[in-house]
This record gives C-alpha cells, structure tokens and sequence, in this order.
C-alpha cells in the first residue's frame, strides 16, 4: 500500500507546487491521476519515485519511505530514458545492469522483456532510429526489467500511434492482472476511464477530488442532461440541481434528485416552459465531465 500523508513541496520554499497531499492508493489498484497542465503531477510522481524531496509529510510504500533505487518501484516518465545512439538491446542491457542483473539472468530477461514489448524487429537498431511508438515501448522495457510491484506511468502513451497505445495499454492491463499497483497519469480522459479502477484529480498543487471509477461516474445517475438549440429560459436554469455544462454551454445537467422529479415529469415541465431538446441523454456521466466540473469548482474558489 502506497501512503501520503501531509505533504508538501516547493521548488522554492515559498511557492508550494504541491501543499498538503493526503492520498492512499490500495495494493493492486490502477489510479488515474489527472489534472490540468502545471497541476502539479509531474511532480507528485517524481517525488512518489524518490526523485525529489518532500518539505513536509511522509510518502511510504510497503511501510518504507520513498527513495529512488527502490527494486520494487519503477517510474515510466514522459521524457524518453534511454540512449538514444544505443540500439534497445544495448540500452536494456545496461539498464539491467545498473538493476543489479548480471550474466546468464540478465541476458534472459533482457531477451525476455524484448518479447514481451513487441521489440524483436528493431532490438539490433539504435534507439534514435525508432519511432515515436517503438521510443515509448523502450521506455516502457527499461522500467519493467527490474518487475516491479508499484509502477508509476507519466503519459506513457503521449503522441504514439494507435497500434502502440493499444499495445501499451494491454501490457498495463496484465501487470495489474499480475498484482502490480499502477499509477497511471494522461490527458487522454477515455484512456483513463477505460483502465483505471480509482481516480484522484489534482489542481493547484492539491487534491480536488478522490474516488473510486464507478463512484465518480455513478454520482450522476440520476441525472437527465438536454442539449438546447436556444438559451435556456432563466426560470428554469434557477430550478435547484440545474448546472450550465462546463464544456459544452449548450448543455443543462437537470439532477433528478434534487429536482425530486423523474425524467418524464422535468421533460413535461421543460415543454410547458417553452424548451425544447435537441437531445437528451439519460443516466451516467462520462470522466470529462467529472474532471471539467471539479477543476472548475477550484478555480471559482
């Protein structure tokens, strides 16, 4: 189990990138961790990896500290981490190496790791020749060498092919079948909605939100969400439960609970009212959603 509690960090002192970070990830799940550009996950991460120092609070995994080196921790970053004039089989061997595999069983499980990333084609060329997908699958070999059981992952699909992202994310589907707790940081918001089992969402260096996959998209359930052709009515967008969509201003969420009315009883009173959908969906939200309302809620603060 992975445990922050209180944590703090600046790269100056006084300008906190990250300020009072509480967040408990289970073994054996796969988080999301999402946020906007400079929300501070980048960071998050390095420090979770022993990268970077905290200022304040505890990171533990396993009940030890955070500390880089770790055999049983590995880090995925967005940068590419390997040797560039080195073919991959030259950068995983060293890379091995500095895993403490030697001889016989570094030699198997650089062969191995090849395989099991889809690198036998090109293992003999140098790694500045690959492309952008082939760079990410290396990256991606380098860190599962030493078989970790916390494998932190920061955009490793970033600008590859979709052949290669679905590649890439069926290899994190069988590590976590394995037993490997993941971290899991992209943009891509149905990525994220299609892989991970939990969700934290960070903004301004915190976190805004904390749930599980199912809790967060299931919290609008009992929601009916119209899309209008002309401005809503301010009566009806007074109505209590009734929220302006954050990315489409087109779109009215209507929460039936508060509203303590079905569907079809707001539908009656949206046509009595003059409104009329364009379309209507009925039910659950999707990720976007939660991650654009709750940055949003941070940002009127």
């Amino acid at each position: 189990m992975l445990s922050i509690k209180g944590l703090s960090f600046g790269y100056q002192k006084q300008r906190p990138q990250l300020s009072q970070i509480n967040l408990t990830i289970e073994q054996g799940d796969i988080l999301g961790l999402l946020g906007p550009n400079g929300a501070g996950k980048t960071t998050l991460v390095s420090l979770i990896a022993g990268l970077l120092h905290p200022h304040e609070g505890t990171i533990t995994y396993a009940g030890e500290l955070a500390r880089a080196g770790r055999r049983d921790l590995a880090l995925v970053p967005q940068e590419y981490a390997f040797y560039p004039r080195l073919s991959g089989r030259e950068n995983l061997n060293y890379f091995a190496g500095i895993a403490g595999l030697s001889g016989r069983k570094r030699s198997e499980r650089v062969a191995e790791i090849i395989t099991e990333c889809g690198l036998d084609a090109l293992a003999d060329q140098r790694a500045e020749r690959y492309s952008g997908g082939f760079k990410r699958r290396l990256n991606f070999a380098i860190a599962l060498l030493q078989q970790p059981r916390l494998l932190i992952l920061d955009e490793p699909t970033a600008n590859v092919d979709p052949q290669s992202r679905a590649f890439l994310l069926e290899i994190v589907r069988r590590l976590n079948r394995d037993g490997v707790t993941i971290i899991y940081t992209s943009h891509l918001l149905e990525e994220v909605e299609s892989l991970c089992r939990s969700v934290a969402v960070m903004d301004g260096g915190k976190i805004v939100l904390r749930g599980s996959m199912n809790e967060l998209l299931a919290a609008q359930q009992n929601s009916l969400i119209i899309q209008v052709a002309r401005p809503l009515p301010a009566v009806v967008a007074a109505w209590p439960g009734v929220q302006q969509g954050s990315k489409n201003k087109d779109e009215w969420l209507f929460d039936l609970h508060q509203l303590q009315a079905s569907s079809a009883d707001v539908l009656t009173r949206l046509e009595q009212a003059g409104v009329t959908p364009v379309r209507i969906q009925l039910g659950q939200r999707r990720l976007e959603e939660v991650f654009l309302a709750s940055t949003e809620r941070e940002l009127r603060k």
